[in-house]
């Protein structure tokens, strides 16, 4: 059998399954992943100014 013919042979169990792991489990931890770096970003950043503003270097 080929590869073709398996991706056209989904049932709708597993077409169903496939797309609750990928909208329910993939993208939200996408998501969180993204969200967590710019928060990350941003107090890194506000941890920058907050020094600049008291007259510190930066390291």
């Amino acid at each position: 059998m080929s590869l073709a013919s398996l991706v056209l042979a989904l049932t709708a169990t597993k077409a169903t399954i496939g797309l609750v792991v990928v909208f329910f489990v993939v993208f939200p931890a996408l998501a969180h992943a993204l969200i967590g770096m710019a928060v990350a970003q941003v107090l890194g950043e506000k941890e920058a100014n907050d020094n600049y503003r008291q007259g510190l270097t930066e390291d």
